[in-house]
């Protein structure tokens, strides 16, 4: 289900897209509701490049799958059809259930913050329809990858931290 690594894994995950088209409102910007399609599909890819966590075939074994508990996101500058844009992610705390994943949209040069997103994903055992305990190596896991800086507790603190962040490297 989880491959082993022999080096360390990344706590921050990347990968880049390109907006398309038929994403977008008339004026060529990403449409708000499609932000989170791409945020959860680059997570989906980055994790099973990253971890070997293939969470599907995880699901069809177990039983138990990750479901969204709860959305914040903010948007903060366009991104534009045809755009190459990076997508971070990463996971900012974990509980015997639920985990707090954070998800960034940069621009290609990672100079440009887009928009940035909280995601609460509880932990469900699908057949009982009820709250399910992360197994020992998920928690491991993710205790090997979760990020180890400490967040912020209200999700516009953490938006102002990035941002401030962003402005130096501008």
């Amino acid at each position: 289900m989880i491959e082993s690594a022999t080096s360390p894994r990344p706590v921050v995950l990347e990968s880049q897209t390109r907006i398309r088209f038929d994403h977008c409102d008339p004026f060529g910007h990403l449409n708000n509701s499609a932000f989170l399609n791409y945020f959860q599909n680059a997570r989906e890819d980055q994790v099973e490049e990253a971890y070997g966590l293939d969470i599907h075939a995880f699901f069809r074994k177990t039983g138990r799958a990750w479901v969204v508990g709860q959305n914040q996101i903010v948007y903060l500058h366009p991104a534009m059809v045809r755009e190459l844009v990076t997508i971070q992610t990463s996971i900012r705390a974990v509980s015997d259930s639920s985990m707090l994943v954070e998800h960034v949209m940069l621009d290609e040069k990672k100079e440009k913050l887009k928009a940035v997103l909280w995601t609460k994903f509880v932990y469900i055992d699908v057949r009982k329809t009820a709250r399910a305990t992360h197994e020992p190596e998920l928690m491991e896991l993710f205790d090997e990858v979760a990020a180890k800086e400490e967040t912020p507790p209200l999700f516009e603190e953490r938006v102002k931290q990035l941002r401030e962040a962003h402005k130096a490297i501008a």
